[in-house]
């Protein structure tokens, strides 16, 4: 196969999980794919839309995971600085999340711990930024602390379900951006609809869940110890990000070690990009239908049809750049550079 025929946008099946906190809106925005759902009893929480096993849908790597094409076309596909960094791996993971209830009061470990204490799981640190697509009225999320906590009053406050209120509580609604790095004690509020893009790891320290059991009938592990040894506990006030404008019609909301995160309004003039050597780029349409196609003629590639929901990955090596042209709201996220 050629180098032409390898690279190509990818179409990636979004994998639909279930969640104890999670509403009923994903399904339908994804049309809809119950054997995919996984165990029933719970509602969907989440839509990953680029991991290691999704499944490309078009073209000729149709049918292979991303996490198969990643060891397979290495740089090519993921990026010459993330293999640097990562190796032949996804160094993203991009989700939809649909919070009918509360989620966990939680934290994640940086690149640093995940790799002293969680080698075994393979898994990198996690940092992470939210985009808020809805939210009803009066819905928030808590980040970080309010003031200067101890590792014992963060203790108490879990047993006794005091957490939130040591916390920031911050108001939301469309188009409201948080950044969560590691360390950083947070929880999505119902009534919250968001798309997040983290580093490709699922260590996740829960250290308050609301009394909350799972769909077996039994609470919900807790991981108090873990948490607290890697839980920022200074006071912060949250602030969002300043954005920046590019060029091409994208504007840059999140420039972070680990991702990038940029907006584009689709109205009419074409929204320009170009792939980039250092990173794969994810494309996901969050309203709207659009259209991704060659900027060059001559380009080896075929144009694809976007509805919202639908996320693309532009591998690192394709050639020339891409046009998308429609209506409504597109989100690209990158690996960061340190």
């Amino acid at each position: 196969m050629s180098p032409a025929v390898d690279l190509y946008p990818l179409r990636p099946e979004p994998r639909l999980h279930r969640r104890v906190w999670g509403g009923d809106r994903l399904p339908a925005l994804h049309r809809g794919d119950p054997p995919r759902l996984g165990p029933e009893g719970e509602p969907v929480g989440e839509s990953w839309l680029a991991g290691d096993d999704n499944v490309v849908l078009n073209g000729a790597h149709a049918g292979r995971t991303l996490a198969e094409l990643a060891r397979a076309l290495g740089a090519a596909l993921v990026g010459g600085a993330a293999v640097a960094r990562y190796g032949a791996r996804l160094p993203l993971l991009a989700k939809l999340l649909d919070a009918a209830a509360d989620l966990s009061v939680q934290v994640h470990p940086d690149d640093a711990y995940a790799l002293s204490e969680e080698a075994a799981s393979g898994h990198l640190g996690k940092a992470e930024a939210w985009y808020v697509l809805a939210a009803e009225p009066g819905a928030s999320v808590l980040w970080g602390f309010a003031r200067d906590v101890s590792r014992e009053e963060v203790a108490c406050a879990a047993a006794d379900g005091t957490l939130p209120a040591l916390m920031n509580r911050v108001p939301v609604a469309p188009g409201t951006v948080v950044v969560n790095p590691a360390g950083t004690v947070h929880a999505v509020g119902a009534g919250v609809r968001l798309y997040e893009i983290q580093q490709a790891s699922d260590l996740t320290y829960r250290l308050y869940d609301h009394g909350r059991r799972g769909a077996d009938g039994r609470p919900r592990t807790l991981h108090l110890e873990r948490g607290l040894a890697v839980a920022d506990l200074r006071g912060a006030a949250w602030a969002p990000p300043e954005p920046r404008v590019l060029g091409g019609g994208w504007q840059r909301l999140v420039a972070r070690p680990e991702f990038v995160l940029d907006r584009a309004e689709l109205a009419g003039a074409a929204v320009a990009g170009r792939p980039d050597p250092a990173s794969l780029q994810l494309v996901t349409l969050t309203r709207g239908r659009a259209r991704l196609a060659p900027a060059e003629p001559e380009a080896a590639w075929e144009p694809l049809a976007l509805a919202a929901g639908d996320t693309v990955l532009l591998p690192a090596g394709l050639a020339g750049g891409y046009l998308l042209e429609g209506s409504g709201e597109a989100l690209r996220s990158a690996m960061g550079w340190a």
